[in-house]
């Protein structure tokens, strides 16, 4: 049986090596948040088809037209800045989700983190398990949506700038691919349980990044609500420096 880091580098190559991970600095990408938790929060018409850049080397993305034409968002892990005729900045945003009112609704620097960390966690997996202080540990094979894949719990570094703490990563056995991730969502609650799938990917460069991601309610296990869809994630027109 292979472990946790055996499982993890054999998904690195099928998704395009390290070695050709390591001289990209940035992906370039067009973005689109929808579906239902976007549409509760009133924010899914403003989610569309914005341009950003996503750092590989730290915790950084910079979104054009945010939240409106003539604005930037810059999220970095311990601070966010509104840039242009809205501007705000929030230190320590994290903290700011321990308001009961975050539950239902976030403010525009709110709503920037969590779209910031998603962005910068999503568009570059399984490439993002290459920064440091992780730690992977083997958790057997289950099927994936009658797919064999490898399992591998994460476990992230205090104050990285994800969902939660432990994560895990399935893997497709046959061809290595990133085929589900679960986790939960720690700024709303542990309650809030999240399991991820990939339903495409793009060739960019010699890589295989993601351009079609859907998320559903976890419950228990491995089990989710199948008939309900929390949201996808776009990625188009992706390119890399």
């Amino acid at each position: 049986m292979p472990t946790g880091n055996q499982v993890v580098d054999r998904a690195l190559e099928a998704h395009g090596t390290e070695a050709r991970w390591r001289q990209v600095a940035a992906l370039h990408t067009t973005w689109t948040f929808r579906g239902m938790m976007f549409k509760l929060r009133l924010r899914e018409a403003s989610l569309r088809r914005l341009r950003a850049t996503i750092s590989t080397r730290e915790p950084r993305v910079e979104i054009d037209s945010f939240p409106g034409p003539g604005g930037r968002g810059v999220f970095q892990a311990q601070r966010v800045e509104v840039q242009g005729p809205r501007a705000r900045a929030l230190a320590a945003p994290r903290d700011a989700f321990a308001s009961p009112r975050s539950l239902l609704w976030w403010n525009d620097v709110e709503m920037l983190y969590f779209a910031g960390y998603v962005l910068w966690n999503y568009a570059q997996l399984p490439f993002l398990l290459l920064q440091g202080g992780l730690t992977f540990t083997d958790a057997g094979s289950t099927l994936v949506r009658g797919e064999r894949c490898e399992k591998v719990v994460v476990d992230f570094p205090e104050g990285f700038p994800t969902h939660s703490p432990r994560q895990t990563f399935y893997f497709s056995a046959e061809r290595g691919l990133l085929r589900r991730h679960d986790y939960w969502v720690g700024i709303m609650s542990r309650l809030a349980r999240g399991a991820r799938f990939v339903h495409a990917y793009q060739q960019v460069d010699g890589l295989t990044v993601p351009s079609r991601i859907e998320m559903r309610l976890g419950t228990f296990g491995e089990h989710y609500l199948p008939l309900v869809s929390l949201g996808f994630v776009d990625f188009d027109d992706t390119s890399l420096s």
